[in-house]
């Protein structure tokens, strides 16, 4: 079982990945678009209507898809004070502990943001800008990120609950 385990954490490493890749790709593009718009604005005086919002819309997104790949990189909040002092069994209940926490959470979050982007969909919901996109776009960034960390938050705790340590768990700044 272990090993089937470790093989699924290591596909959805590869999906973080590009998951991170493609949030990546998104900040360039809104650098890019707000840049567009202040040679645009500022320089030749035309009117900008899309630039700032598509931008917010295309960091929301950052932000969530690459939220598993942080958690796997260490990048999200530690409690190193308490990580530290523990170790074998202890370490891994505590790491369980945290990761039942954010799993709850994010499993929160997934359901609330699910019917927001469906209330969205199914209203026809638009932006009040001139630009006016759907409201289901910038909505859908978070369920997609949610849905992308809770299969990892679980696969860690099971990998823990199986006697292993998850492979992140050694990394320096994780919970």
């Amino acid at each position: 079982m272990i090993d089937a385990l470790l093989r699924a954490r290591r596909a959805l490493d590869v999906l973080n990945v590009a998951a991170s890749a493609l949030a990546a790709v998104g900040v360039v593009f809104a650098c890019c678009a707000i840049t567009w718009a202040v040679f645009g604005r500022g320089l030749v005086g035309m009117n900008t209507i899309w630039e700032l919002e598509a931008s917010v819309y295309l960091l929301i997104y950052a932000a969530f898809l690459s939220l598993a790949y942080s958690d796997r990189a260490g990048g999200q909040i530690a409690i190193e004070l308490l990580r530290k002092r523990f170790s074998g069994r202890a370490k891994r209940i505590h790491r369980n502990l945290l990761d039942l926490i954010a799993l709850f959470l994010f499993v929160l979050l997934f359901v609330s943001s699910w019917e927001m982007f469906l209330k969205a969909w199914d209203s026809g919901w638009h932006s009040a800008s001139l630009w006016g996109p759907p409201l289901w776009v910038p909505y859908l960034a978070i369920p997609i990120g949610t849905a992308l960390i809770i299969p990892n938050l679980l696969l860690d705790i099971l990998i823990r609950l199986c006697g292993q340590e998850a492979p992140a768990d050694n990394i320096t700044g994780t919970h």
